[in-house]
């Protein structure tokens, strides 16, 4: 009997222990008034304004007439007509200086917008490069994965 008593008592007491390091409390309050969190601020530790954007799927733009090249973040996936966040680097493109939006098509084509919504140039996908130029038929610029 005794040996019984001491074997529940140990399993009762490890399903305790294993259910409450399981997680936390819910808590939904302000931690550094509940006490749970120290608000104490030190000058070792700067604040993270944002996290770094991730430039690994980052394109580069060639245009192989102006002889110009820019860097930028990868155009959109979802088909929506987004913001195309073209740098200065592509003002030295007469063609692609005129670009304010883009958006990939059904088919996988790129197309790139001015301002008026009104289509600037078209992109499909490449042999070698990830996209080439399209439309119109006398523009030479390839899109190719950056590096470095």
């Amino acid at each position: 009997m005794n040996f019984a008593a001491i074997t529940a008592g140990v399993g009762l007491v490890g399903t305790l222990l294993a259910a409450s390091l399981q997680g936390g409390p819910a808590f939904s309050g302000d931690l550094a008034a509940s006490g749970i969190v120290d608000p104490m601020t030190t000058g070792g530790i700067a604040a993270a304004a944002s996290a770094p954007r991730d430039a690994s799927g980052d394109i580069r733009l060639i245009d192989l007439k102006a002889g110009a090249t820019c860097r930028t973040e990868a155009p959109p996936a979802d088909g929506g007509l987004k913001a195309a966040p073209l740098g200065t680097d592509c003002a030295k493109s007469p063609s692609l200086s005129r670009i304010a939006y883009w958006r990939s098509e059904p088919d996988g084509s790129l197309v790139m917008a001015d301002a008026g919504g009104r289509k600037v140039l078209e992109f499909a996908p490449g042999d070698g490069v990830m996209y080439e130029s399209v439309y119109p038929s006398n523009e030479l610029i390839t899109i190719v994965p950056a590096r470095g």
